[in-house]
């Protein structure tokens, strides 16, 4: 007798996730009605000892390579057999009912694309009830770093929801193509998988709940400007509807960044100074590589 496919797959990808990996599997422990798929992307770490001795019930695929966030989901995605895919970050908390309620808000809704919840910070709170699209890819979230009061207790429409929890029909995931994995390591590969759901007429839906913390770990340290804007010229590359010229990028230029530079420099501020210098040029750096990235792929083209 064949076994029923599940309705939910949760697809998670690991990178030298050992420091907080534990909470999350045991979270996952108490979830009784999901397929489980995690993808290890090559970790040095003990990533894939704790997920085998937390959580045998979970299907561990290895990469022989780090595959980036996009890569990796990609590779959960095409081995689930769940109706919706739940895309879960290995440092969030999700509670026991979080990827029900999740499903709920997507399956019966056809024209609903993809539907994210509240994250909050390990101290309560608010780290997004959404993202939005700002001028030239900029992006943000709503009610970050707010103390949630319940302002956000409503479902919205919203631009995008962040890939930390992000649910989607598989069939329509497979249909979009996926994650595009050029966005690597991360950034952007969800604001995009948003993008192109809308312009194909669908919701992006905020629902406030579950409630999930999310770590939000600094993997990427020192690079992480340089790969945030990086993958947001590849993102404008890709997507030049987002494009508002170039009078907004040097604006935001000089408001976060160029601003804070002069002002340590006049201020005789050493530490300042050297923080905004390293800052700007990551920023500049992964402008460069992103456009080169776009270059390059469009001549593959």
């Amino acid at each position: 007798m064949a076994t029923a496919a599940p309705r939910l797959t949760i697809v998670t990808v690991t990178y030298d996730a050992a420091p907080f990996l534990a909470p999350f599997l045991d979270a996952l422990a108490a979830v009784r009605d999901a397929e489980i798929v995690i993808v290890d992307n090559a970790s040095h770490d003990d990533s894939t000892f704790l997920v085998r001795a937390r959580l045998p019930r979970a299907t561990l695929m290895r990469a022989s390579e780090n595959l980036g966030f996009a890569g990796g989901c990609n590779q959960g995605a095409a081995i689930a057999h769940g109706g919706v895919l739940l895309f879960l970050n290995p440092d969030t908390v999700p509670p026991p009912d979080a990827p029900s309620l999740l499903w709920e808000a997507l399956a019966t809704r056809p024209g609903v694309g993809a539907v994210g919840c509240k994250l909050r910070f390990p101290d309560g709170r608010i780290q997004s009830a959404g993202g939005w699209l700002g001028a030239n890819a900029l992006t943000g979230h709503r009610g970050w770093g707010e103390v949630d009061a319940g302002q956000y207790d409503e479902e919205a429409v919203v631009d995008y929801v962040p890939g930390a929890a992000l649910a989607i029909r598989r069939d329509l995931f497979l249909e979009m193509g996926g994650f595009h994995d050029g966005y690597f390591p991360g950034f952007y590969e969800d604001l995009e998988l948003c993008w192109r759901l809308r312009e194909r007429g669908y919701e992006v839906r905020y629902v406030p709940a579950p409630a999930i913390v999310h770590h939000e770990s600094p993997t990427m340290g020192a690079r992480f400007d340089y790969w945030l804007h990086r993958n947001r010229m590849l993102f404008l590359a890709r997507n030049p509807g987002a494009w508002r010229g170039p009078r907004a990028e040097a604006a935001w230029l000089w408001r976060e960044h160029l601003r804070p530079l002069a002002r340590a420099a006049v201020g005789l501020h050493p530490w300042k100074l050297a923080h905004a210098a390293r800052r700007l040029r990551g920023t500049l750096a992964g402008e460069c590589a992103g456009t080169v990235a776009a270059l390059r792929a469009r001549r593959a083209a």
